[in-house]
């Protein structure tokens, strides 16, 4: 499990030196998938705006084992609303809980979506980006029914650290590069006067 911890950190590390961008989220993903011995591994993104009150989230990166279908191409798994499909799930991953359930105890809505991506098996955890909630990363397992512990938990809340740190430092980039940016203009604005 330690080794497991430690090849995470070492990813969510690469990550930070190389962007946050979708060809490196996704080999991260990929990584920690074929690690984890899963079947899907994924990143959600919420919306900032609710549309008409709903809370929905899209499939932003993913990585999944050849014969299983990526959530990214599936019309119905692109965009959801998880507030809508499972709520208390929506509320535990708010207040920062991981959160699990094999396809047989999972919410009737949530069940339905299981069965349309063959899924036996799933942990979600919550991405949080400063104090907000900027989405969720899961994993997903289609060949069993399996019951996720509590070290399984840990690596994915792990996980979803480290894209948070990611996304964090991309966010803090991004500020600086547009502050370069306009002291650059003002700086020519100044000069020219």
């Amino acid at each position: 499990m330690i080794e497991a911890f430690a090849k995470i950190a070492e990813a969510s590390k690469q990550l930070l030196e190389t962007g946050f961008a979708p060809n490196h989220v996704n080999a991260l993903l990929a990584q920690v998938g074929g690690m984890m011995k899963v079947d899907r591994v994924y990143v959600y993104e919420n919306q900032p705006f609710p549309i008409r009150g709903r809370l929905l989230a899209d499939a932003r990166y993913g990585w999944n084992t050849a014969g299983v279908k990526s959530l990214q191409e599936s019309t119905s798994q692109r965009q959801i609303s998880l507030r809508e499909v499972a709520p208390l799930w929506m509320e535990e991953l708010v207040k920062g809980q991981a959160v699990s359930t094999g396809l047989l105890e999972a919410p009737p809505r949530m069940r339905l979506m299981m069965v349309e991506n063959k899924t036996q098996a799933l942990a979600l955890a919550p991405i949080r980006v400063s104090k907000d909630f900027w989405g969720f990363v899961g994993f997903d397992d289609c060949q069993k029914a399996r019951v996720w512990n509590a070290g399984e938990l840990a690596l994915l809340k792990s996980l979803a650290g480290g894209l948070a740190t990611a996304l964090r430092h991309q966010q803090m980039r991004s500020s600086l590069s547009q502050t370069r940016t306009q002291l650059a203009e003002m700086m020519l604005l100044g000069a020219s006067r």
